[in-house]
């Protein structure tokens, strides 16, 4: 039995999540297509899609609301699932896989940057251990742990008061942030109660996921000097480790809250929206050599139209996890945006960045109007 859970969580947190991750491959360049990215991709893509499921469930079905969820969202992933695979036997046929295996350079590294890798591998591996082993437990609890474990057991979604078991009308505050619902659903189909998903599982799918977004970034910063890169992780490593000086920092939410929507919007979802426009600006592109090609132009047509994709499904995802980062996104977003089409003199720049907000804003005015 815990053999097939544990299964059943390799199957529903890395096999799915990679697989309709390979959708949007074919429209991003081909230097930047790798395990990670499609990794991030499909759980940008997952969490998108269950929001797109759940709250219609929440708003419109009375009774076992959670059961029609978890029928629909099941299917909804199987099609992406089968989608995800098509969009990679054809992107291999035609000679252009939508995921590239980077080869290891072991040869070309200096002992320097092959003891900076040890380290940091080293330190991710003692906050998994710490994060399993001294798993933390407060206040809000009670409301992302509990709410997630009611909807297992009781079908419904946000009718029940995760504090006293009694019910309510729909908790409308946090109705819109699904991310427990999430949970719900994976403790299902994997068997694994939703107490041990947020306090021992969870902290092994959001601490390597936000690293791998670290990397990626730090490898678009160290780009001509990869050799750095190694001493750039550890100090991100090592700024999450000692960053707990008041309860309130992004490193503590990071180590001791990993599982709470507000951790995983503050440690994921915007680091991921500064890694994507990183991406998307980059006013120098790096060709399948590591050369550089197309100087002074930003990636914003052809292959890169699919980072403006990742973009609104990061938007997505911030409203899966909390409301206030559907409105801190469209700050960030709109403040680069700015300044970048002043410095392209391309106002199409800003155009496009209020597209890709448009989720952000429909968001909001339905949040607006279930207040009202």
């Amino acid at each position: 039995m815990i053999i097939l859970r544990i299964l059943g969580l390799i199957l529903w947190l890395c096999a799915v999540p990679f697989c309709i991750g390979l959708i949007p491959m074919p429209w991003i360049p081909k230097e930047k297509r790798n395990i990670g990215v499609v990794l991030v991709a499909g759980y940008l893509i997952m969490l998108s899609l269950c929001w797109l499921v759940t709250v219609p469930c929440i708003l419109l079905v009375k009774y076992d609301s959670f059961l029609a969820m978890a029928r629909l969202f099941t299917i909804v992933l199987g099609v992406a699932v089968a989608l995800g695979i098509g969009v990679y036997v054809r992107s291999y046929k035609k000679g252009n896989p939508a995921v590239r295996i980077p080869a290891l350079r072991l040869g070309a590294m200096g002992w320097e940057e092959r003891v900076g890798w040890l380290i940091f591998f080293a330190l991710i591996f003692w906050q998994l251990y710490k994060s399993f082993t001294l798993a933390s437990f407060d206040g809000d609890d009670a409301e992302y742990v509990a709410q997630s474990l009611i909807t297992w057991q009781s079908n419904t979604m946000y009718l029940i008061k995760p504090y006293t078991g009694g019910t309510t009308s729909l908790d409308i505050r946090h109705s819109l942030a699904i991310l427990p619902v999430w949970v719900a659903y994976i403790g299902r189909m994997s068997g694994v109660h939703t107490t041990i998903l947020n306090h021992s599982v969870l902290p092994f799918v959001w601490i390597p996921l936000t690293y791998i977004v670290f990397y990626e970034i730090g490898r678009h910063l160290q780009k001509d000097k990869k050799e750095h890169l190694p001493f750039f992780m550890i100090i991100m490593a090592l700024l999450q480790i000692f960053g707990n000086v008041s309860i309130f920092t992004n490193e503590t939410f990071f180590l001791t809250r990993t599982w709470q929507g507000k951790a995983v919007a503050a440690s994921f979802v915007i680091p991921v929206t500064i890694w994507l426009l990183l991406w998307i600006f980059d006013g120098k592109e790096e060709g399948e050599n590591g050369n550089r090609k197309r100087p002074g132009k930003s990636m914003q047509s052809g292959q890169g139209a699919g980072l403006w994709v990742l973009l609104v499904l990061a938007n997505m995802a911030a409203g899966v996890c909390t409301s206030m980062v559907v409105f801190l996104n469209v700050v960030l977003i709109g403040a680069a945006a700015f300044w970048l089409m002043i410095a392209e003199r391309k106002f199409s720049i800003l155009v496009k960045a209020g597209l890709v907000c448009i989720p952000n804003g429909i968001y909001m005015i339905l949040y607006l109007f279930l207040h009202a």
